[in-house]
């Protein structure tokens, strides 16, 4: 069963700082287990392997890419849905080794007693992993979206602001190629011929500058 994640249930709090996090009452949560993962028993193929308990930190839904949500949140629309980097939550899980098992593949996870069955029937070895179970230890509610839509106003300010300096300076080049144009007598030029003189004279500008 997914875990859905209340994001009004806040902890009271003197000063609520969105910036460095809201924990939220995760009671009703927290024995549920939220994602599995398997670590070779075998020195020779996993590198590393977890001593006690095993911390991860996630911003996103746990669940298999494609298959069901395990951290949900209630959507605009009222329907759950996985938990996304854009609901600000950063999930703190706890893993705990709940025993070996042999895993072969297109098989479900074999207990321990099941593998010895097994290689003793087929004489093969199946390989034995460990299973870490994690469930939820906290959560902070963030303003993580609200960051990112002030970062994304902000770029795009700027981006503005680079147009219009831009436009603005295109503005008084021509404005300068059509005055001198103007004072050589030149009253009705072509676009072409105003360009001309206001590149003549950007040019002449940076010249003089060295």
């Amino acid at each position: 069963m997914p875990v859905l994640i209340d994001t009004s249930r806040e902890i009271p709090a003197q000063r609520r700082d969105l910036a460095k996090g809201v924990p939220l009452d995760i009671d009703n949560v927290r024995d549920t287990v939220v994602m599995t993962k398997f670590v070779s028993n075998s020195n020779l193929i996993a590198d590393w392997q977890p001593a006690r308990d095993w911390f991860e930190q996630v911003i996103v839904d746990t669940g298999r890419k494609g298959g069901n949500a395990r951290i949900t949140v209630k959507g605009d629309d009222g329907q759950e849905r996985g938990v996304n980097i854009d609901d600000g939550l950063i999930i703190d899980l706890k893993g705990t080794m709940t025993g070996l098992f042999g895993i072969l593949p297109d098989q479900p996870p074999m207990t321990e007693e099941q593998i010895g069955d097994f290689e003793e029937a087929t004489g093969k070895r199946v390989p034995v992993y460990q299973r870490w179970d994690f469930k939820i230890t906290r959560i902070l509610k963030t303003n993580g979206p609200a960051e990112r839509i002030s970062l994304a106003r902000s770029e795009d300010q700027k981006r503005q602001a680079a147009q219009t300096e831009m436009f603005d300076a295109f503005t008084k080049m021509f404005q300068m190629g059509a005055g001198q144009l103007a004072a050589q007598g030149n009253l009705s030029p072509t676009a072409q011929e105003v360009l001309d003189a206001a590149t003549k004279s950007q040019v002449a500008m940076q010249a003089k500058a060295k």
